[in-house]
């Protein structure tokens, strides 16, 4: 009866050994997965956003957009990186990406895992249409 019991202790953890590290893979690659197809979402989204509507100056009213962002968790995202902020990276423990596009950032933003609504504005700096990001802020009192 004893050996039994050992005998199914020691299986039972040798399968919890080889579980675990295709569950932790498993997990990483739907990370990796989601937060690079949100990232292209949000890239086609800023695209037509930017199509559809023109850039003003800074101190001007202008076109809004609320994007909501979902970053998983582990995950750190940086809008605007590049020689022009023009790129979106990711991270997640060892494994990195980048979705590229053609519109420059105004400044880079950097989230980390959660839910974020950013704000985004096409203005005209120096000659040059920007997509300027802000962290939208919601009101006192509301949720998400």
């Amino acid at each position: 009866m004893i050996v039994r019991l050992a005998v199914a202790v020691l299986l039972a953890g040798a399968l919890l050994g080889v579980g675990l590290p295709a569950a932790e893979t498993a997990r990483t690659e739907r990370a990796a997965t989601l937060t690079q197809n949100e990232l292209i979402e949000f890239r086609d989204a800023t695209v037509r956003f930017r199509t559809h509507n023109d850039a003003t100056r800074p101190e001007r009213p202008g076109a809004v957009r609320i994007h909501t962002l979902r970053v998983p968790a582990g995950t750190t995202i940086r809008l605007g990186v590049g020689p022009h902020n023009e790129s979106l990276r990711w991270k997640h423990d060892a494994r990195r990406g980048r979705v590229e596009t053609d519109l420059p950032f105004a400044r880079s933003v950097r989230l980390t895992a959660g839910s974020h609504r950013l704000r985004l504005r096409p203005v005209r700096v120096d000659g040059e249409v920007r997509i300027r990001l802000r962290r939208f802020k919601p009101d006192a009192g509301t949720t998400g």
